[in-house]
């Protein structure tokens, strides 16, 4: 067969965990063995299930800051929760897949329509990085597992059901999860003077949003304080809310959190980067391992 005669940009062939990818250019071609490039071993029945992460972009500000003090940090004007990612999941919560289609490079053009959307609802909080750089990671690792199924089969496809989760704007078709809305009207707003029971907090988005969800926190073992970090939501592969799965080993709201059911937690606002420097040399950790950072 000569692949002159054909008219595409490229060809590629996998068998196993070799895939050929042959380049075309003018009246010539390059072949290139690549391994472990493509992955064969992974398919839509690899998972089941959807997790949609949004974070509280001050409590990942700090815990970036903590990473390096010259980490800056870029915070939405309007103060809401922001995404972080939509995840696949397996069977039984067990995380992943992961990176199923290294070839399938972020391609930000492909994204330009969502853009200004894109940048109101899942900034990138990292200061340092660039603007892209949480989109491209978000796809690269999440998006092409997702794009296995027809309904996130392109970038424009899988950024976009982010932004309708968290549409602003109620719609015959689209429910809204807009945290930040949900959480404030219950009075639960960002404060550092006010702390939450979890309980309470847990209790507000489960009524509102009609499923279990999982709470995040990050604890700061020089002040003892705990700060509300995050919020998952999971979805079957048909986009149907689900109650996010349980951690086994434990019972009630332990098992949805790694929040602290004894104690009061911190929502923090922005006015905790008036604190001194010594305060923000804040050593984060997870507590217990029911709630993993996949990012």
């Amino acid at each position: 067969m000569d692949f002159r005669d054909l008219d595409v940009d490229c060809v590629s062939k996998t068998s196993g965990r070799q895939s050929w990818i042959v380049v075309l250019t003018g009246n010539s071609c390059c072949f290139r063995l690549m391994f472990d490039i493509v992955r064969t071993d992974v398919s839509l029945a690899d998972w089941d299930s959807l997790i949609f992460t949004v974070h509280w972009p001050v409590t990942a500000c700090l815990m970036w800051k903590e990473g390096k003090p010259t980490h800056t940090c870029i915070l939405p004007e309007n103060h809401v929760w922001t995404i972080h990612g939509i995840w696949p999941n397996q069977e039984g919560g067990k995380e992943g897949p992961f990176f199923c289609n290294r070839t399938w490079i972020f391609d930000p053009d492909r994204i330009e329509t969502l853009r200004p959307q894109l940048i109101r609802v899942w900034p990138n909080i990292h200061g340092n990085d660039s603007v892209d750089s949480l989109w491209k990671h978000e796809w690269e690792k999440h998006g092409t597992c997702a794009a296995l199924d027809p309904k996130f089969a392109s970038e424009e496809l899988y950024f976009n059901q982010g932004i309708q989760w968290v549409s602003y704007f109620e719609s015959f078709k689209v429910k809204n999860y807009h945290i930040t809305r949900i959480l404030s009207q219950q009075l639960v707003v960002p404060s550092m003077s006010t702390k939450y029971n979890v309980t309470l907090i847990h209790d507000v988005l489960e009524k509102a949003i009609g499923a279990v969800p999982t709470i995040g926190c990050e604890f700061d073992k020089d002040t003892g304080n705990v700060y509300l970090s995050e919020i998952r939501l999971c979805f079957q592969r048909d986009l149907t809310l689900m109650d996010c799965k349980h951690n086994q080993k434990l019972t009630g709201l332990q098992s949805v959190t790694n929040c602290p059911t004894n104690k009061l937690i911190m929502y923090p606002g922005k006015a905790s980067f008036t604190k001194s420097s010594r305060q923000h040399r804040r050593m984060f950790h997870h507590k217990g391992k029911n709630l993993k950072n996949i990012s």
